[in-house]
């Protein structure tokens, strides 16, 4: 498997929002990992012996390190087409990029954002600064996995800790957990600026989990249908091979375990040959 350093040049217009997606994931992840373990879990399992509790810290640790490895594997997996030499004859079915000025297989597709062609292009993810295409989508799929359960379970510790150290979440309580009333009681001394950074970052956890799961149903459902966004949006199914091998086109035989531990599986197909589906090969 090739990788890269996805390059976005500081001329370019995008370079600011690349830098504050990524510094804006990286700051609330690091944030979410700190309150759930120095915070949040030893008060509200304050009373568990010491499995209980250790087993909880692992939880999050685990799905922290699923977060990052796939955010790695997801930026540096090489899935351009780049530096090719074109079959020869050239098939029908291939396209030609102007800028690039290359010979294209099927369902690669120039980004403008990354100056090159990727193998099954999906879209641009400005959170990993790189295209999610043939090679990386897997890795993508799975990153919003564990970013959307990730930021649940920490939305819900927020939440119970609150209901604990604020103010309980029932009756007319639960006014105080809007935002004016929230900060209107920090002014005149009723809560702390803590509790309502605390009150903030459970607002952030629950829209980032919204948010991302959203966005893995979306990539799940495509994958079902063996479609890329573009694709489904303009209801183009030709190359649904069915659901089984669908999925392994994307993650690999042992898909299942892509969403256990981060590791890089070898995929049936390369990207670039789609003129028929072809059996799985030993993985």
């Amino acid at each position: 498997m090739a990788f890269h350093i996805p390059h976005i040049a500081l001329g370019d217009k995008l370079w600011l929002l690349h830098s504050a997606a990524f510094i804006y994931y990286l700051a609330v992840s690091v944030t979410f990992l700190t309150t759930d373990l120095y915070i949040t879990v030893p008060h509200i399992y304050a009373d568990y012996d010491f499995t209980g509790i250790l087993l909880r810290y692992l939880l999050v640790v685990y799905i922290f390190f699923n977060m990052v490895a796939n955010h790695i594997l997801c930026t540096i997996t090489d899935t351009t087409y780049r530096n090719r030499q074109d079959p020869d004859p050239v098939p029908r079915s291939w396209g030609h990029c102007m800028t690039c000025q290359v010979h294209t297989p099927p369902r690669t597709w120039h980004c403008s954002i990354c100056h090159n062609c990727v193998l099954r292009r999906d879209h641009h993810c400005f959170f990993t600064a790189s295209c999610v295409g043939h090679h990386n989508q897997r890795y993508f799929i799975v990153l919003s996995f564990h970013v959307a359960v990730g930021s649940l379970y920490t939305g819900l510790l927020n939440a119970e800790y609150l209901h604990d150290y604020y103010v309980p979440f029932s009756g007319t309580g639960v006014f105080s957990y809007l935002f004016p009333v929230a900060f209107y009681k920090l002014i005149v001394g009723q809560t702390t600026g803590f509790l309502v950074f605390m009150l903030v970052m459970t607002y952030v956890a629950f829209g980032m989990s919204i948010m991302t799961g959203t966005l893995f149903g979306w990539n799940m459902l495509n994958a079902y249908n063996g479609q890329t966004s573009w694709e489904s949006h303009n209801e183009i199914r030709t190359y649904d091979q069915g659901p089984t091998k669908n999925f392994y086109e994307i993650f690999g035989r042992f898909w299942i375990l892509s969403f256990l531990i981060p590791w890089q599986t070898t995929l049936p197909g390369d990207g670039i040959d789609w003129r028929r589906p072809k059996p799985l090969k030993s993985l």
